[in-house]
Parts: C-alpha cells; sequence; structure tokens
C-alpha cells in the first residue's frame, strides 16, 4: 500500500480511485481506523453467523467513537458497532451471543491499543 501526497492531503493509491485522508474532504485517519474496526466486525459476524447455520442478513451497520478530549493526543477511548440485522425469532438470542466473539476473531480491533473500549451491538429488524 502506497500514500501520496494529493492536492488536499494524504491519499492511499488506489486503482479504482484514490481514497483522501483528509477529515475536510474524505475521511480522516481516525475516522478510517474506526470504519475498517466496523468493516472487520461486519465480516467476522458474517463468518460466526454462517457457521452456527443462523439465517441472517446485516442491513447495515452504525460505527460510533469517542476520542480522549482532555488528552494532548485525542487518541480513540471508545468504538461502538452496532449490527442491524434481520433474523428469525427463534435465532435472535443466538445471534446476540454470538457477539462475544466479534472482538476476539478481529484483527482490526485486536491489533488497536487494549486501552481502547469496543463494544458490539445487535438491534433487530
Amino acid at each position: 500500500m502506497d500514500l501520496v501526497r494529493g492536492t488536499n492531503g494524504f491519499e492511499v493509491i488506489h486503482e479504482n480511485g484514490n481514497w483522501q485522508l483528509n477529515r475536510d474532504t474524505g475521511f480522516s485517519p481516525t475516522q478510517a481506523t474506526v470504519a475498517a474496526v466496523a468493516a472487520c466486525s461486519g465480516y467476522v459476524y458474517d463468518t460466526i453467523l454462517e457457521k452456527k447455520r443462523i439465517a441472517y442478513t446485516i442491513e447495515g451497520i452504525n460505527v460510533t467513537f469517542e476520542q480522549d478530549q482532555e488528552a494532548v493526543i485525542h487518541v480513540l477511548k471508545k468504538i461502538e458497532v452496532t449490527f442491524t440485522l434481520k433474523v428469525a425469532q427463534e435465532d435472535r438470542e443466538k445471534a446476540e451471543k454470538a457477539l462475544h466473539l466479534v472482538k476476539k476473531s478481529c484483527p482490526v480491533a485486536m491489533s488497536l491499543d487494549p486501552k481502547i473500549d469496543i463494544i458490539e451491538k445487535v438491534v433487530f429488524s
């Protein structure tokens, strides 16, 4: 992976168009990190639900985050990933219990500082 300085800051070179890492014109590096946690968690949750033979559809993933505003460097303090899941009523409890496996199986989440509180939630549609 290569980065170049573009007209609006650093960009990750990609064959389908560069990704801007600048909060004014794209996503900040912190936002990209948070999005990577959410996407990775989504792929992991997919795998877990498939292995448990739960019929489902992930309709969306919402991610929010908090930074330590009192620190000199505003490091990530908390990431909350909420999955909106379509699943049969009888499988909802199993789908909810499977959430505890997501963080432990997500290489992005496991690569972050363990002080960052990563919370996974599910809401059913």
